[in-house]
């Protein structure tokens, strides 16, 4: 098995973490459950996995997922493929946000969505602290509330120069907020922003 399509049923914790103790599935490349009702305890049950060593993509957009499945999440040491990561339209907050930036497993993450998830400037902070991401390509912290102190955090960013595309829409960024972020001299391969 390599493509596991899940989203949009009736998943719980529990079926989560049923499929969290999934060991014949070693070739798993993709995961999606989103919206799905998994909440902290199916991801904590997902991050227990350790037999899925060649996911690239995990789906959990619009979960209930907060800040406590997030950080289990981000202890995950199997995933060291992960390429995609989708946690969109859960509640991670900034205590969620910190957890997955203190992940120094996925080496090959190239897109982070994390949009409409209440993280602010702390969480902004720590992931622009992140220096095993070196491969990001797109992060979506549209519709949060970073605000101009989350926004001076990212832009003192070094470590992303493979940097695409960077959404921080709807996120009450003023004008010193652009002015900090249009300083940062690492993401020379910045295109839609």
């Amino acid at each position: 098995l390599q493509v596991l399509l899940l989203g949009q049923n009736k998943i719980d914790a529990k079926g989560a973490i049923e499929l969290g103790k999934n060991t014949a599935w070693a070739n798993l490349e993709e995961l999606n459950l989103s919206k799905n009702d998994i909440r902290d305890k199916g991801a904590s049950g997902l991050a227990k996995n350790e037999a899925w060593v060649n996911l690239q993509t995990l789906d959990l957009a619009g979960n209930k997922i907060e800040g406590e499945g997030a950080v289990e999440l981000g202890k995950n040491k199997a995933w060291s493929n992960l390429q995609t990561l989708n946690l969109s339209k859960n509640d991670i907050r900034d205590r969620g946000a910190v957890g997955l930036a203190r992940s120094m497993v996925w080496e090959n993450l190239q897109v982070l969505d994390l949009n409409t998830n209440k993280i602010g400037a702390e969480g902004a902070s720590e992931l622009s602290k992140n220096k095993t991401w070196m491969n990001l390509q797109t992060l979506n912290l549209s519709y949060n509330v970073i605000e101009d102190k989350g926004a001076a955090e990212l832009a003192r960013n070094t470590v992303w120069t493979e940097l695409e595309t960077l959404d921080l829409s709807s996120n009450g960024i003023s004008d010193q907020g652009a002015l900090e972020l249009s300083q940062n001299t690492t993401w020379t391969n910045l295109h839609t922003f």
